[in-house]
């Protein structure tokens, strides 16, 4: 190929030749010797005639002829013309000939005739690969820049055997060959067949620094996060060498550095081989120079006069005579979690087109000073804001949840808040939102408009699950509606197959186990009240058991008793601008009805009747409603049942917190805790509301000892595991601390499957008094989860966790040891 290239560009510059005066070959030798006498000075000639040699059809001639961008009637300097090179250049850059070249035919008076001769290359009739599976066979086939039928020049063939190495080598296999073998057809064509021997698997054996001091060999490895050192532990990715990643990571390393003041730092020489001697392995050498370390000395400002410097500077973050740092002065610029970066401080104050340029000046010693350059610009409105996709959800639906208003300052975290809070609807895949709103600005009128184009996904939930309790098998169908539409129910078009668009959600539940036992529950939440955020809604339900001869052992009375309950609730919420927008209130008030004629020995015989007060105070900036990656709520919340005659009384207090800290791409960790207390408003023992723990929303379906109580959920346990009891009894405490921490990652995140697996740990426990709580007790657990999400059956979530605590044995279910326990959940998850 090297030859054939020189011997090209050899032609294609003879017009300089001394031995082509004329600046061409002619095409008979004997032509020339008197012009190879003397050196003739460059002249002007008229193309007169133009002749294509080496193809046999004329479509073929007609191309080369176009293609070389000569014509008749040009005209060229000969010898010299750099016209006669560049169309050398351009034939060859149809990629169908191995050789081109251009000589001269003759010559008429001050025109010369021209002729292009060309050498095609063979076809390719076909090309395999031998020494690989069908799978890789497949994947080369992509990256080959081959096609049969087509001309194939050495180039390519040379360029596939470097694909197909490059392949193998990013998946480890680093002493990866290649050979090709040609074979020639009777017509002329050629066939490919590419011999491969991928060698061993090679990983990364060893990343060894030099020069180090200020960080040590084991802080640089861990900066370089996609090229890893191979360990027996580190089971869940292979540490194959992957250069790009390398790259990148060899920023990371002075990025490091320079995050630890270390502002000079840069690697001198980085080198990567393979080390054949016993099992093979990639060796990656860095040697580096520190550098000194640098501090701040001064922060000087140019061209603000919307904020003092002092204000600048304190925003900026940096303290005279602390370390430099890099990450630290980028984030504090230009956008940080909390908002309050300089870039935010003028964007969210409407100067939309601010920008600052920081210079950084090493003096002497060990000093930096910190020059920046703003500049401010104009302040801008939202202009039009435009909304599309939705093809559903109605189009105020979505435009009440946005921030961004025509008319108002711009604000990035107006932006921001918009595609939090419509990510919380569930309505629109993540994908769509995640871009944010499309901008355009218009300079003359200082506004700025956004187009918010979202994309349809189903929020509603069906749930059909099953589970054996004491009194046989419990099947469970629920529907969950989470974007109804009650204005459209007398609008036979709008059935599709429930009438959907208005953010409404209605949820319908059946829950049976035949005649003995049926529950039924219905529920409405209208979210924007009268065009205002007032969600208001209320609730229906009603449940019934026994009626027969058919006994409950073990948990209630032998045979012939009946028990039924009722409740209905109402609520209204409301948001609040303060402390800030985020902060919302709820009221509701609920009547709950009990007749237990001798079926339950967990709650009193007879009637029992509760009218509840609550109130809730509420804060949610998390980023997603399902899988979280940043952001915290808070709910606190007060609920009493007054004393009224006939009926029983109590207050309740509860307080919930959960944040979440993002770590890297799709990786977060979260944390969370639940108290809560139960009392007595007259002295009076209290039955109802107590906390009972243990267990998953699937393991409680069927379990009716837990009517009048609070349940709440713990991996690792099963279900009333925890807590006071009587007589074997679960009868729940009054006092309740939970704790929770996840290590996430959101491995899959589509329009059809959300998939999130974690690591947990888990603790809590209830109990009966302040004379006997000691928050130090608790019952603890640890394990893995997997957390699924489909449109269509809402959340799945699997655990399987080992409780660290023994426990008291439950009659006929668990003998309370220390065991790995699997636990399912469908409909909602272990934290609702």
């Amino acid at each position: 190929m090297i030859v054939r290239l020189f011997t090209v560009l050899m032609l294609s510059g003879a017009l300089v030749a001394p031995a082509a005066a004329q600046g061409l070959l002619p095409q008979n030798p004997a032509q020339a010797p008197a012009q190879n006498q003397t050196q003739q000075r460059p002249s002007p000639y008229e193309i007169l005639g133009i002749s294509v040699e080496g193809v046999e059809s004329e479509s073929a001639r007609s191309i080369v002829s176009q293609a070389s961008g000569l014509s008749l009637g040009q005209t060229i300097t000969l010898p010299g013309d750099e016209a006669i090179a560049d169309a050398v250049r351009s034939v060859y850059r149809l990629g169908l000939f191995s050789d081109v070249k251009i000589v001269e035919d003759r010559r008429a008076g001050s025109g010369v005739y021209l002729s292009i001769h060309v050498q095609e290359e063979p076809r390719l009739v076909e090309y395999q690969f031998t020494g690989v599976g069908r799978g890789s066979r497949n994947d080369l086939r992509d990256r080959v820049p081959l096609l049969t039928g087509s001309p194939v020049r050495p180039s390519d063939i040379e360029r596939s055997r470097q694909e197909i190495q490059n392949y193998f080598r990013e998946k480890g296999y680093m002493l990866s060959t290649v050979d090709v073998q040609r074979n020639q057809t009777a017509e002329g064509q050629i066939s490919l067949t590419f011999l491969i021997d991928r060698g061993l698997r090679v990983e990364i054996s060893e990343i060894r620094v030099f020069g180090n001091e200020a960080l040590s060999d084991r802080r640089i490895r861990r900066s370089m996060s996609d090229t890893d050192e191979d360990r027996w532990w580190r089971f869940w990715s292979a540490a194959t060498f992957d250069r790009e990643a390398y790259q990148t990571d060899l920023q990371n390393v002075i990025r490091a550095y320079n995050d630890r003041g270390y502002y000079d730092a840069r690697i001198v020489r980085d080198t990567v081989y393979v080390q054949e001697n016993g099992d093979p392995g990639v060796i990656v050498e860095l040697d580096l120079d520190e550098g000194p370390q640098y501090y701040v000395r001064n922060v000087e400002w140019e061209g603000n006069t919307v904020y003092t410097d002092e204000f600048l500077t304190g925003a900026l973050g940096f303290e005279r005579g602390e370390p430099f740092n890099l990450s630290e002065l980028e984030q504090n610029l230009y956008q940080n979690r909390n908002s309050s970066d300089v870039t935010s401080l003028y964007m969210n104050r409407g100067y939309m087109r601010f920008n600052v340029e920081p210079r950084i000046s090493v003096v002497t010693g060990d000093s930096l000073d910190i020059s920046l350059d703003v500049m401010e610009g104009d302040v801008y409105q939202f202009g039009d804001i435009n909304i599309s996709g939705n093809t559903k959800t109605k189009e105020h639906v979505i435009r009440r949840e946005l921030y961004t208003v025509p008319g108002q300052t711009f604000s990035r975290d107006a932006i921001q808040e918009s595609i939090r809070r419509l990510s919380q609807l569930s309505y629109f895949t993540q994908e769509s939102l995640g871009g944010g709103p499309t901008v355009e600005i218009n300079e003359n009128a200082r506004t700025v408009d956004l187009g918010y184009s979202v994309r349809e996904q189903s929020s509603d939930q069906l749930e059909l699950s099953g589970t054996w309790g004491t009194f046989g098998l419990v099947l469970m169908l629920r529907f969950s509606f989470n974007n109804f539409s009650a204005q459209n129910i007398l609008n036979g078009d709008a059935w599709d197959p429930l009438p959907a668009g208005d953010g409404q959600k209605l949820s319908l539940a059946l829950q049976t186990s035949g005649t003995f036992y049926q529950n039924y529950s219905v529920s409405f939440t209208e979210p924007w009240y009268r065009g205002r955020p007032t969600p208001i809604g209320a609730s229906l339900s009603y449940s019934r058991f026994g009626g027969g001869s058919r006994g409950l052992p073990g948990f209630g009375r032998s045979s012939g008793g009946s028990f039924q309950t009722g409740s209905a609730r109402f609520f209204f919420e409301r948001r609040l601008s303060w402390p800030d927008d985020r902060f919302s209130t709820s009221s509701s008030v609920r009547y709950q009805y009990y007749q237990n004629e001798d079926l339950f020995a967990t709650i009193p015989q007879g009637i029992s009747q509760l009218i509840t007060l609550e109130q809730n105070l509420t804060r949610n900036s998390l980023d997603h409603p399902v899988f979280p990656s940043s952001g915290s709520s808070m709910e606190l919340s007060f609920a009493v049942a007054p004393p009224v005659p006939g009926f029983v009384q109590y207050h309740k207090s509860r307080f919930k917190t959960s944040w979440n800290v993002p770590l890297a791409s799709q990786l977060s960790v979260g944390f969370s805790t639940d108290y809560g207390y139960v009392g007595s408003l007259t002295g009076d023992r209290v039955d109802f509301e107590r906390f009972i723990v243990g267990g998953s929303p699937f393991d409680t379906q069927g379990f009716y000892s837990y009517f009048g109580r609070d349940v709440i959920y713990m991996r690792g346990y099963p279900a009333a595991s925890i807590g006071p009891r009587r007589e074997d009894e679960p009868v729940g405490g009054t006092i309740l601390n939970k704790y929770t921490s996840e290590l996430k990652w959101l491995a899959i995140q589509t329009d059809q499957l959300s998939a999130q697996p974690y690591l947990f740990l888990d603790a809590a426990n209830a109990w009966n008094s302040f004379e006997n709580y000691n928050p130090s007790e608790l019952y603890r657990s640890a394990g893995v989860g997997m957390r699924l999400f489909l449109p269509i059956l809402g959340m799945i979530e699997l655990t399987y966790g080992y409780n660290f605590d023994a426990f008291p044995a439950i009659t006929n279910r668990h003998d309370g040891s220390t065991k790995w326990t699997f636990q399912f959940s469908l409909g909602q998850g272990f934290g609702q």
